[in-house]
Order: C-alpha cells, then structure tokens, then sequence
C-alpha cells in the first residue's frame, strides 16, 4: 500500500512538472495565453524609439546632476565662480568677456541670472543708469552660446562697435562640432533667413525661405564653414568646423548648419528635439576682430572643444586644416 501512495504521489508530481502540450480542460490555457499577450507587449514596447528616448533623457538629467554635484563638492570656490564672468579684455573704452553657455545677455526680469546681473555685481562702476538694461551691449550672443562678447563702456565706442558690425568690417568666428561626417571641407552657405510663423511673438525660432510656408520677411544671409577635423563623439560621427557669419541674423548659425544636414551638437530647437546630448550645445564665439576708431579689438579665447576639454568624448581621427592657418583659409573663399 505504501508503495501504491508513492507511485500516485510521483504520477501527480510528474504531471504538475511536465504538463501535457494539449490539456484536456481548456481553461488551462487561458494563463499561458496571457502571458504570451505580456510577452508580445514587452517586445512591442521595446522595439519602439519611445525606450531609446527615455534612455537619452534619463542620461542627459543623470550628466546634469552628476556636474551639479561636481560643482558643489568644489566647496566655497563654486559660489564664487558662479556669480563672476572671465574677462578677456578691460579697458576705458572695452570690457570683453567669455560668456558661460545657457545664460541670457539681459532680460526685463531682474530675478533672472543673466550678464547684466552679474555684471552689474562684478564692476558696479560700469553700470550707465541711463540705460534700461544698465550696460551697452552693442552685439548679442544666443543663450546656448559661450564665448566673446565685447561691451562698450561708454557711448562713443559703443556707436564705433555699432557701424563696424553693420558695415560688416567686425570679423566674428566661432567654433562647433556638427553631427555627422561632411562630404566637403569649405562651403559657403546662402540661405535667406526669416520670422518663423509659428513662433511670431518670441525669439525662440526662425526659418528659411527653404519653408517657404512658414518663412515670413526672409533677408539674404551668409555663413563661411571651414572643416578643422573629423571625428567621433560618444561614438558617433561628428565634424569640428570654424564658422564665420558675413551676415548676422538671428539663430544663422544654428539655422543654416541644420539646413545643410549637420546641425550642431548638443541643439535642441533645430535638431526638431531630438539632440538631447550633451548637456549643452557645442557653438562657441571664438575669435574677434573690431577694427574701430577708439582702439582695435582683436580677441581669441581658448578652445573649449578640444578632446581633453570634453574629457575625451571627442576623438579626432581626421585632422583636415589646422586653427593656425584657418582664418586665413575662412576669409579668402
């Protein structure tokens, strides 16, 4: 009898482990469906690009904190170099300074962080309170650029600074990195820029009269881009080029590297959203030449994009023209 017991009991483990592949009652088949359907989900899920996407934007807030609390662990120094800009040049007639990235030249909320604020901390003596935003500021940098931005500190080189730049005698060259490889190593690009439609009450975008629907009060406007090296970041292709606009419309840089299939990297706005890292967008004002009558400017910041500055996310495997000879090379085509 003992060993009819344990005869049953091995029957009934060995059918609870090995099930038969055709049940006899249907509503087995029920739980093994259900989870065939999850399965299915799962991989759907998967194979869309809304995974990639979280991915990226769970990395780009993970960078951010990451750096934040770099900053923090500097102690009392961060502070400090918050609220301070570096200034390149000081004298009776020119402040210039090295504008960080991500931050506005000026705004009618004094609660923003912005140039003016800073400035206004940094050299009190500076400030013109007959002026609404407290310092001329003659030209302008986007909010995502860093780099050269030269300030006048009186009304005489300010109207020097002005005519040079509208008589296109200024000489502005920046430096970027653009997604992708180019098929060439000069161009010069000619695409009229305008008022974007869609955004006709702000600054947030512009068009080209390549859209044309949505382009409103187009002017012609010009870029020179010169390839410096080509290369990878975070393993994609990448390409550095030296740009230097002739015309100076809003947004022109950004707007015409987009436009030739190699928009810059690290811009959100004209990668449509897509570019969501780096942090930050990689166009920097590099050099300036202000020929003028109070004294001539002729200013050259650091690269900020070279492989050891990025910490070697950036790997040149091509050099095509080097930063020595390549104001020389931008100018003469």
């Amino acid at each position: 009898m003992l060993e009819a017991r344990k005869t049953d009991f091995l029957t009934v483990n060995k059918s609870l482990m090995f099930p038969r592949s055709k049940p006899e009652d249907s509503s087995l088949l029920c739980p093994f469906g259900m989870i065939e359907e999850i399965i299915s989900r799962i991989m759907q899920f998967f194979a869309t690009g809304l995974v990639e996407k979280i991915i990226k934007a769970l990395l780009v807030l993970f960078e951010r904190f990451v750096n934040l609390i770099l900053s923090l662990c500097e102690g009392n120094n961060y502070k400090k170099k918050d609220e301070t800009l570096d200034v390149l040049y000081s004298s009776g007639n020119f402040l210039v300074i090295n504008k960080k990235h991500d931050l506005l030249i000026n705004s009618n909320d004094t609660k923003k962080k912005t140039v003016q604020t800073i400035l206004r901390k940094q050299f009190p003596e500076y400030v013109q309170d007959n002026l609404t935003h407290d310092f001329y500021f003659a030209h302008r940098l986007d909010f995502a650029t860093s780099g050269i931005l030269c300030i006048p500190l009186n009304k005489n080189a300010c109207k020097e600074v002005c005519q040079a730049f509208e008589e296109q005698r200024a000489r502005k060259y920046y430096v970027a990195l653009l997604r992708g490889h180019t098929d060439f190593d000069e161009e010069v690009i000619d695409i009229a820029i305008g008022d974007d439609i869609r955004f006709k009450d702000t600054s947030k975008k512009m068009c080209t009269i390549l859209e044309d629907e949505l382009c409103q009060n187009p002017r012609r406007s010009i870029t020179k881009l010169l390839v410096l090296d080509r290369g990878y970041y975070n393993g994609k292709p990448v390409t550095k080029v030296l740009l230097r606009p002739i015309t100076g419309r809003r947004h022109q840089l950004r707007l015409h590297c987009s436009q030739i299939g190699h928009v810059i990297v690290g811009d959100y706005t004209y990668s449509l959203k897509n570019d969501t890292s780096p942090a930050r967008m990689f166009l920097h004002a590099y050099r300036l030449v202000l020929p003028n009558s109070c004294e001539n400017i002729d200013i050259q910041t650091e690269d900020p994009f070279t492989e050891k500055a990025l910490k070697y996310k950036w790997k040149v495997v091509e050099q095509v023209n080097g930063i020595g000879n390549a104001f020389d090379l931008i100018d003469s085509f």
